[in-house]
C-alpha cells in the first residue's frame, strides 16, 4: 500500500510528532534512557527522530515485517534493536524496562487477552505510554473510512473491502483479516486495563482522535 502510505505519510508524521513532544514533556530526559516499543516500528522512530532519540530503542515484536532484516535482527542499527516475542510473555524479569511504549497495539489484541497484555507491561516496565485509537472518533483510522467501525461487526466486515484500504491493497483476505483482528476500544475500557497511569485525549478537530495512558513513576 505504498501509494496510500505516501498520501497519508504527512499526517502520520504530524501526529505522531505531537505525540513525541507530549512524551518528552513527561519524560524530558528521554533522550538520555532506554525504551521498549512492544509492538513497535521503524516507521514511529523515524517519524519522531526529530524530537526524541533515546540512548536505546528495543522492539518487541510477534513476527518480522518488510521493515526488518531478518540477518540484523537483534543486532544495533542507530541504537535501534529488534526481538520477536510470542505476544504473550515480555522476556525480560519485573520492572526492567525504564520506558516502555505501545503505540495502536492493543485493539489488535483479542478482548480476553488484552488483560494479559496490560498485566506484562506493568510487570515489566517502570513508567509507559501506551496508546490507541479512540472508537468514538468518526473515521476508523486502519482503514481510512468513516463509521466503519461503528457498524455491526458482520456488515463492517463486508463493507471494508471498500474502504480506501481495502481498494489499495486489491487482497480481500488481508482486509478481512485486518478487520477481523482490528476491535477499538472505548475510553472506559481503555482505562480499566491501565487503572494506575494518567489517561491523556489526543484530538484531532477537537474530536478525540486517540487515547494515552502515562505513568512516569521515576
Amino acid at each position: 500500500m505504498s501509494g496510500l502510505f505516501t498520501v497519508i505519510s504527512p499526517f502520520m508524521k504530524a501526529f505522531r510528532i505531537s505525540r513525541a513532544r507530549r512524551i518528552k514533556r513527561f519524560f524530558p530526559d528521554i533522550d538520555n534512557r532506554s525504551v521498549a516499543d512492544v509492538g513497535g516500528s521503524l516507521h514511529f522512530w523515524g517519524f519522531v527522530k526529530s524530537e526524541i532519540k533515546p540512548k536505546r530503542i528495543m522492539i518487541y515484536n510477534i513476527a518480522l515485517d518488510r521493515q526488518f532484516n531478518p540477518d540484523n535482527l537483534g543486532r544495533d542499527s542507530d541504537d535501534i534493536q529488534a526481538t520477536v516475542y510470542d505476544g504473550k510473555h515480555i522476556p525480560v524479569n519485573d520492572k526492567q524496562i525504564d520506558i516502555l511504549i505501545c503505540n495502536s497495539v492493543i485493539e489488535h489484541v483479542p478482548p480476553p487477552e488484552r488483560i494479559g497484555l496490560a498485566r506484562e507491561i506493568t510487570r515489566v516496565a517502570r513508567n509507559y505510554i501506551i496508546q490507541t485509537p479512540a472508537k468514538s472518533f468518526p473515521v476508523e483510522l486502519h482503514f481510512l473510512m468513516p463509521f466503519l467501525h461503528w457498524l455491526p461487526r458482520p456488515m463492517g466486515r463486508v463493507v471494508a473491502k471498500f474502504s480506501p484500504f481495502g481498494l489499495v491493497e486489491r487482497n480481500a483476505a488481508l482486509t478481512r483479516q485486518l478487520f477481523d483482528e482490528t476491535n477499538l476500544l472505548t475510553a472506559k475500557e481503555f482505562r480499566r486495563l491501565f487503572p494506575e497511569g494518567q489517561f491523556v485525549i489526543e484530538r484531532f478537530l477537537f474530536l478525540p482522535k486517540s487515547y494515552l495512558i502515562i505513568k512516569a513513576a521515576t
